[in-house]
């Protein structure tokens, strides 16, 4: 069964993408970064979920879930996890804590 609610949603984000000519939903990832990130410069825990992806022969990663338990769950199953994680890479983890420090230097994907 599929939810109108979520259906006229998900139309009417579409629409407003359409109508302002950028995507609606990675601006709002993006701003739930920052905003993650300057909770974490203020000393408050990182709210969002961190996989992150040390490489070898590219720069480290980051991959951003809204969640730790979404991002727990796509370290074993997600797509843009397994891709970059097969090109080389030394060790992929979602971390208990980050800390501004930890994204330094990182590639940040927002899926």
């Amino acid at each position: 069964m599929v939810d109108d609610s979520t259906e006229d949603t998900s139309k009417r984000v579409d629409d407003l993408s359409d109508d302002l000519g950028f995507d609606v939903l990675m601006l709002e990832q993006h701003v739930r970064f920052r905003l993650d990130l300057t909770r974490m410069q203020r000393g408050e825990p990182a709210k969002l979920g961190y996989v992150l992806i040390d490489r070898q022969d590219h720069p480290n990663a980051a991959i951003v879930f809204s969640t730790p338990d979404e991002a727990r769950e796509a370290i074993e199953s997600h797509p843009l996890v397994e891709s970059l994680a097969e090109e080389d890479c030394l060790d992929a983890y979602v971390p208990t804590g980050v800390d501004p420090a930890a994204l330094i230097g990182r590639e940040i994907f927002l899926p």
